[in-house]
């Protein structure tokens, strides 16, 4: 299988696929190490997105990208596909809109509105024809307790102590950012 993770931009995209993509069953994304290096960012490896001209193999990726990637994207070359949506932050003073603001140079209510209509299940399948998918709010992404339960909770083996601990190094890292 592989899973699709959409996002709009600064909700934690590529860092949520990093934490899925330590399921043994998908190919790495990224390592603590790399986390730890880092200082902003989760964008680590050469899948970074939908960018698939260096896939070892069309099954076992977890991608990550826009609603426009998946869209555009030559979907036929995947058998089996799985979408993980992170939703739009509902809450105005938590920390994902914050940041998803702070990425978008502040975006007025008409874009937040609509990309809160254009990331759901509804649409993805219409556009698609994909109807497997689980949806997070950005809220359980961009947090300070780790998403790593809701993800066990998908069905997803992660590998626990490791997304912790890239979870406490991404999100020491963007507190100080927004």
């Amino acid at each position: 299988m592989n899973v699709f993770v959409i996002f709009p931009p600064g909700l934690g995209g590529h860092h949520l696929s990093n934490l899925i993509a330590t399921d043994p069953r998908y190919y790495s994304r990224a390592t603590v190490e790399q986390y730890q290096a880092a200082k902003k960012y989760a964008h680590h490896g050469f899948r970074r997105g939908f960018d698939i001209r260096q896939l070892q193999s069309f099954d076992n990726n977890v991608l990550c990208g826009h609603f426009g990637n998946l869209y555009w994207q030559d979907r036929s070359l995947f058998e089996h596909i799985q979408v993980v949506i992170i939703e739009v932050p509902k809450d105005k003073n938590s920390f994902a809109y914050k940041r998803l603001q702070s990425y978008n140079n502040v975006l007025p209510d008409y874009i937040i509105e609509e990309q809160r209509c254009l990331y759901t299940p509804e649409v993805i399948k219409r556009v698609t024809g994909i109807s497997d998918h689980w949806t997070i709010p950005a809220e359980r992404v961009v947090n300070e307790t780790s998403p790593v339960e809701l993800l066990i909770d998908m069905h997803y083996d992660v590998d626990k102590k490791t997304c912790e601990k890239m979870h406490t190094e991404w999100i020491k890292t963007n507190l100080s950012l927004v």
